[in-house]
């Protein structure tokens, strides 16, 4: 396990897939770099309800007061604009993209399919795409395990290319201040783990850390 200082060095000086490619989402040594606190569990929540209504704050008020006391909420990336199927559209690699959840779609589909493209731009009127059982895909030439840290760079890749077009997804991702992003488990789909991830890398370095 790396400390600490090269792991910031990392964050500081690799391109954010590549910091991406190299981190293991599940580090903690992450917490206090790329966020404070730390997973919540279900008893966190059910405390947490319990403590707003002894307040008497109505959940804006206790996410601001929480973050007053330096113990920021877990954000989910659930709501625009941060969400994976937020429309925020981007250009990677010369595809154009209607959101990193279309990008993550059309990932699926083989990379002559023409159909890739118009998912990717979310015309095709398939929301959800299946495998067919592969366990690789193609992106511009390479073969990509799907799960893998060469996956999770490329939704490193694509969530960068997403706040770079809209400065407005920039400044709801520095809102969230040091909160963790939530990542899924070990298991967890790439998206779900990766993109959560590159959030936090590109926070850490629009924050000037």
């Amino acid at each position: 396990m790396a400390s600490a200082r090269p792991l910031r060095e990392l964050l500081k000086g690799r391109g954010v897939a590549e910091a991406c490619r190299s981190i293991d989402p599940g580090d903690p040594q992450l917490e206090g770099l790329l966020y404070e606190g730390r997973r919540a569990t279900v008893g966190d929540a059910r405390a947490a309800e319990h403590e707003a209504r002894t307040l008497k704050l109505g959940p804006g008020e206790y996410a601001a007061w929480r973050a007053q006391q330096r113990r920021p909420l877990q954000h989910m990336i659930s709501g625009a604009p941060l969400a994976s199927d937020s429309p925020a559209p981007f250009v990677l690699g010369g595809l154009e993209c209607r959101s990193v959840w279309s990008f993550y779609q059309c990932l699926k589909l083989p990379e002559d399919d023409p159909a890739r493209a118009a998912v990717a731009a979310g015309t095709s009127g398939r929301r959800r795409v299946g495998t067919g059982g592969r366990r690789t895909f193609r992106w511009r030439g390479e073969e990509i395990a799907v799960g893998s840290p060469e996956h999770g760079a490329l939704i490193a890749r694509a969530t960068e290319a997403k706040l770079r077009a809209h400065p407005d997804v920039c400044q709801a991702l520095l809102a969230t201040g040091m909160s963790l992003l939530y990542m899924g488990p070990a298991d967890a789909q790439a998206l779900g783990r990766y993109m959560p991830l590159a959030l936090m890398v590109l926070r850490f370095r629009l924050q000037g850390k």
